[in-house]
């Protein structure tokens, strides 16, 4: 039986970003020709096409997109086998706060791949309200946080960007009351704060209906048709959906989430290594 090379796998996923043999070998440091070969072989593995012209650039076929399916967990599992058998080079222990709801949607798959691949280094997670996490941060109880971007604020690492959106419970349609029920984030939430602007701006009225810090119980409560509730896409659970036309009559705009880090952090290259895990 064949077998898949890693290396085969890794330039395959170059050309697939850059849209060129060329491109891709110089982020694989190899010349166009070995490039070639490569794909070539891999091609004669799989008994498929993997590329074809789409006027300058080389664009996955479908065979191509299916093997990009696998291609990026192999190569990640073949470098983190690696890395597990090698010295652990940093080390290490290092506490980062987040709030609630990021916590949920970014941690789950990065703290299991990060302790594969830097076992020496420990990980302690601390969630709660930006309320809460920004006094520990700033008393260096937390060597970083993930928060909410605020206009000003320079000292704060953009992570990402994110739509808001009005999310409401599939087969109910509390958000046409009047006044409209808002299951809102604990006060002092940058998401809220944007919420109740926007209906303002509108017009709306609107009575609390929940307030809360907590995702799941946000999720649950806006599930159960009780009030609707702003987040960006990521935020949607199952029984849970956009609502386009309050989008539509009161937008909420853009989300960013950032990184606060400690400058004095004990475990600085441990620091540096996690958020470039997480950034990656």
């Amino acid at each position: 039986m064949f077998s898949l090379e890693p290396d085969f796998l890794r330039t395959f996923l170059a050309i697939s970003e850059t849209g060129s043999f060329g491109a891709a070998g110089e982020r694989v440091n190899k010349t166009q020709s070995t490039v070639s070969a490569q794909m070539k072989r891999l091609e004669e593995i799989l008994d498929v096409s993997l590329f074809e012209r789409e006027g300058r650039r080389n664009v996955l076929t479908d065979d191509g997109r299916k093997l990009m399916e696998y291609a990026a967990s192999i190569v990640r599992l073949n470098d983190e086998a690696i890395k597990a058998f090698q010295p652990a080079k940093i080390s290490g222990s290092i506490k980062i706060g987040a709030i609630d709801e990021y916590a949920q949607a970014f941690f789950p798959g990065v703290l299991p791949s990060f302790s594969r691949s830097h076992p020496g280094v420990q990980v302690e997670l601390v969630t709660g309200t930006s309320g809460r996490l920004l006094p520990q941060f700033e008393e260096d109880n937390l060597d970083a946080i993930i928060v909410s971007c605020r206009p000003g604020d320079e000292a704060i690492l953009p992570l990402r960007s994110d739509r808001l959106h009005w999310i409401g419970a599939e087969g109910h349609t509390v958000h046409y009351c009047d006044p409209i029920p808002i299951a809102a984030w604990s006060d002092g939430c940058s998401w809220r704060e944007m919420a109740l602007a926007s209906l303002a701006r509108e017009g709306r009225k609107w009575r609390l209906a929940f307030t809360t810090s907590n995702a799941a119980l946000m999720t649950m409560t806006i599930r159960d048709g009780l009030g609707i509730g702003v987040g960006p896409e990521w935020l949607l659970a199952p029984g849970l959906k956009i609502l386009d036309d309050l989008d539509a009559q009161c937008p909420l705009g853009y989300a960013d989430i950032g990184i606060k880090r400690r400058n004095n952090s004990k475990s600085a290259a441990a620091l540096d290594a996690f958020l470039g895990h997480l950034q990656g």
